[in-house]
């Protein structure tokens, strides 16, 4: 019996071709048509019943997440002031005649005051009158006794001191500081216009006998309304009786609340304020004040003052659903709760439905506030019944052209795809690509990874000859590889191996590629682990730069690590090379930030991808300067400006390099102030740093007998350290023959 094939029944052959290399367009007719409508099906009667329910529950979410915020802010501003009236009453000691008169006392003030913005003064008054207080200056404030002459700008506290014991009147001493709580000035005032005995914080903590906060009034040191937290203190005058012997008070400035609230965004209608129970506004977002003039002082504002209708509303069905009334039974129960659900009011007003909620604010005193929040539920409901409306059309309308339609489709879909394919064929030898194990039937797919499998034997051997990391992150961002370039600020690396022309010249050429070779891994890749991109190597030394052609907003940070990192290598590397008996490299580094032009660069024969501008020239300057001072990492000025609190740095000198007119300053570059254990500086490096700061400081200012006898101390201790002798050379000289008037201290290197 004859044995049938396929290829003897042409419509099984061709059946079995179809399925086994079927073109893309038909899987994509098919599977389109079939996800379309049974995706979208399911998606409708989905939607449809929750959005609703999602928008509301949304809305509510919100508004919990808001007011929690806004009240742990208000917390922690309440909370602040109590920590520092208990701290302030630790350091008071009555059992001494002149309690107020302690160092640490008023520094502890002055430091609270520098630390916490959001207070405006922070006093203590004794029974007998005496007081002291440290209050924030005011932009208009005045000299005490020279009422017409405004304070100097560098004035940020005052501290005031009344002793009502000396004399008949009593004394009054004023100290003024500055931002760093130096001492810059102080006046004597021996008529006394203030008595602390009579301020609402002193009279209130007297009659509490406890931690109190007072009402909302205008500090007397500004016109600001605060609210104080005050607590008595008290004298053991035996061993069962006590008494008050005095009151401290911190006044909290109301004006930093406000300013809170403004960044407080709930929708673009929401509104979030504090209010008091009494419905006096505390703080609100908009340049509504929540305080207004009268009689030349700030009071507070109403609730029903404020701009927003609906605010008032909210507050007043607040009430009314807290409200309570005496029943039958004589109990009190709750009034009108109609419009509450779950503590949030809804109402509507001018045809549009609001949600609101009131949070208390509690930290254990008598603070009576709330943080109010009021949104339109429309806000968050509009977006997705919107988008709800136009998806139930779109589905509609695509449902009813999808069967004609798709087709079409298919094949606009597998055209391009098949383009690419033919794209990626002909752009083989600039990508590369790992090996794909993939099995398809279709034949589009089988030929994009033959393509694909063509690149990547191409690039392998082309890599060998391009960076392959350059020409990744170029393809990665589609840049075009066209002349051409754009200002960028980057932060350029320059090496350079030490004496590297006569270890050449004593090795074999051989074995001196491989050796550099070795090094040149090693750094490599220390700078592309830290983001950097290589620029070129040019005979023993490296081009590299952070910021391009990937953006790194820490670049200079990245590239101080990666100098450190290649010198910590080095050291690792240069041991075991002396026990191999090979010679070891000793490299200097040099690192600049600045702008520069940076893209492809050359003719239309070669093109490179490198930097262009002045800032080049000084980068690769500073590697070479290395060799003046005897150095190994040099930084400009402009990287010790951005990373100085990151890395340890030392001043080295103002230098103009070689072909430069004006002066830089650089610096040396010591090691890492935290992080990476291997990079730390010692304790004896860091002693260095801040000593030789000092002394160039001296050196700078020309008081060359101060400087000569600073750096004579600092080289009996690191008599090691070329720079201090430089400097004591230098001050030496200049001290037998001082420079011109207009010295500039600007060295001239006069080699690269």
């Amino acid at each position: 019996m004859k044995k049938y094939t396929l290829e003897d029944i042409p419509f099984l052959n061709k059946t079995f071709l179809f399925f086994s290399e079927r073109k893309l367009r038909y899987d994509i007719v098919s599977s389109f048509l079939l996800l379309f409508l049974f995706e979208n099906i399911i998606t409708l009667s989905f939607t449809y019943k929750s959005n609703s329910t999602v928008a509301l529950e949304f809305a509510r979410h919100a508004m919990t997440q808001n007011a929690s915020s806004v009240v742990s802010k208000a917390q922690r501003y309440l909370d602040d002031v109590q920590k520092i009236v208990m701290l302030c009453h630790s350091l008071v000691d009555l059992k001494n005649k002149d309690c107020l008169v302690n160092p640490s006392l008023q520094a502890c003030l002055l430091q609270s005051m520098k630390q916490y913005s959001h207070f405006a003064n922070i006093c203590i008054g004794l029974t007998n009158g005496n007081y002291l207080g440290v209050e924030r200056r005011n932009e208009d404030a005045k000299f005490v006794t020279q009422s017409d002459k405004i304070l100097p700008n560098n004035i940020r506290f005052l501290l005031e001191h009344q002793d009502r014991s000396v004399g008949g009147q009593g004394i009054e001493m004023w100290y003024y500081y500055n931002v760093d709580g130096v001492l810059v000035g102080e006046e004597k005032n021996e008529i006394l216009n203030f008595d602390p005995r009579t301020r609402p914080w002193f009279t209130m903590a007297e009659q509490k006998g406890d931690l109190v906060w007072t009402e909302i009034y205008v500090s007397s040191g500004s016109t600001s309304l605060c609210v104080s937290a005050a607590v008595p203190i008290y004298v053991s005058e035996d061993s069962r009786l006590t008494k008050m012997a005095g009151v401290i008070s911190v006044d909290l400035l109301l004006d930093e609340l406000s300013l809170f609230m403004k960044t407080q965004k709930i929708s673009d209608r929401g509104v979030a304020f504090i209010v008091s129970k009494a419905g006096q506004i505390v703080a609100y977002p908009t340049n509504f004040a929540s305080s207004s003039a009268l009689g030349g002082q700030r009071t507070l504002t109403s609730i029903t003052e404020s701009p927003d209708k609906q605010v008032q509303i909210a507050f007043q069905r607040y009430k009314d659903s807290t409200a309570k009334e005496e029943g039958k039974d004589g109990r009190e129960k709750i009034n009108n709760k109609k419009d509450v659900s779950d503590g949030n009011i809804e109402f509507h007003y001018n045809g549009e439905t609001y949600l609101a909620s009131f949070t208390p604010i509690t930290n254990n005193s008598d603070i009576d506030w709330m943080v109010g929040v009021v949104v339109p539920k429309n806000d968050f409901a509009k977006s997705i019944s919107g988008m709800q409306r136009n998806e139930i059309f779109l589905i509609l309308f695509v449902a009813l052209i999808a069967t004609l339609v798709t087709f079409y489709l298919s094949k606009r879909i597998s055209s391009p795809i098949m383009a690419i394919a033919e794209e990626t064929q002909r752009l083989k030898d600039f990508y590369e690509t790992e090996p794909l194990d993939i099995k398809s039937n279709i034949a589009e797919i089988k030929k994009m990874i033959d393509s694909i499998a063509a690149m990547r034997s191409s690039l392998q051997s082309f890599g060998k000859f391009v960076p392959k990391v350059l020409v990744r992150r170029l393809m990665q961002k589609g840049t075009e590889v066209k002349l051409g370039g754009k200002s960028c600020d980057v932060t350029m690396f320059f090496s350079d191996i030490q004496g590297f022309t006569s270890i050449s010249e004593k090795m074999s050429a051989d074995k001196l590629v491989l050796h550099l070779s070795d090094y040149f891994n090693e750094l490599s890749k220390i700078i592309v682990d830290t983001n950097g991109t290589i620029d070129k190597y040019i005979g023993d030394s490296i081009m590299a730069f952070w910021n391009a052609p990937s953006s790194d907003k820490n670049h200079v940070f990245n590239a101080c690590r990666a100098a450190l990192m290649c010198q910590k290598r080095l050291t690792e590397l240069n041991r075991q090379w002396e026990l191999e008996k090979k010679p070891t490299f000793l490299t200097r580094i040099g690192l600049h930030t600045t702008e520069v032009i940076v893209g492809n660069i050359g003719s239309d024969e070669k093109i490179n991808y490198t930097l262009m501008g002045d800032g080049v020239n000084l980068g690769s300057r500073l590697e070479g300067t290395n060799k003046v001072y005897k150095t190994w990492i040099l930084a400009s000025e402009t990287v010790h400006k951005i990373v100085e609190e990151k890395f340890l740095f030392r001043p080295v000198d103002v230098v103009s390099v070689k072909g430069k007119e004006e002066g830089t300053a650089i610096f040396e570059l010591v090691g890492q102030m935290a992080g990476d254990s291997h990079l730390l500086p010692s304790k004896e490096e860091v002693d260095l740093c801040e000593r030789f700061t000092q002394g160039f400081k001296l050196y700078r200012e020309q008081r060359w007998g101060e400087a000569i006898r600073f750096f004579e101390t600092l080289r009996a201790d690191f008599p090691q350290d070329y720079l201090t002798g430089l400097f004591l050379e230098r001050c030496l000289a200049f001290k037998d023959n001082p420079p011109k008037r207009n010295w500039n201290g600007i060295f001239v290197l006069t080699q690269k």
